[in-house]
């Protein structure tokens, strides 16, 4: 048995079992995307992302303070002081400021004009990103699983392109079976 009939022997068995172990990662990671925000979610409404744009841009914005004292006076749910936000975001070209708690992925936008809640809710897609991968049992769980992901990942690429372009190489009159669990030549 030549070299190049052995690494593919390896290459076919290394790429049946990586595939085997992404594609129950996959099945897990589908799986979390459709069931984690509706279990996990404090209730508030769901949101994908900022708002495109407030009703119109108004020349004249309000003051952070200004916002920031409106906001607070509309008791937003499960926030009591402005120390509860990790994050406080403006974005001038829609007119918004985020205010945000990562850790429950909770997050509103205020039109900075008005000092109105624009949208408020669970973050879904800042949650699936800490806590997919089973994160959500324990974080040390979700590193252990997504290291080897990407290499392995690497790992089923180049075993395909090795298995596809290894068919190409045969002697003249020598017929490849490929798809053969033992790989052997025939002769015609």
């Amino acid at each position: 048995m030549t070299f190049a009939v052995k690494l593919l022997r390896w290459s076919r068995r290394l790429h049946k079992w990586v595939g085997v172990y992404v594609s129950i990662l996959t099945m897990i990671w589908l799986t979390e995307m459709a069931m984690l925000p509706v279990v996990f979610n404090p209730g508030a409404p769901v949101i994908y992302g900022a708002p495109l744009s407030t009703k119109q841009h108004e020349n004249v914005s309000l003051s952070f303070e200004r916002v920031l004292q409106t906001f607070m006076s509309r008791q937003p749910s499960g926030i009591d002081s402005v120390d509860e936000f990790d994050e406080i975001s403006y974005f001038p070209k829609n007119g918004v400021y985020r205010f945000v708690v990562r850790e429950s992925c909770l997050e509103w936008y205020v039109g900075a004009g008005t000092g109105e809640i624009l949208t408020y809710g669970f973050n879904a897609n800042r949650f699936l990103m800490s806590k997919s991968m089973l994160g959500w049992v324990h974080p040390i769980v979700a590193e252990i699983i997504r290291a080897p992901f990407e290499l392995l990942f690497v790992v089923l690429v180049i075993t395909g392109c090795y298995m596809v372009f290894y068919r190409g190489q045969k002697k003249k009159g020598e017929k490849s079976v490929f798809f053969d669990v033992s790989i052997f030549t025939l002769s015609k």
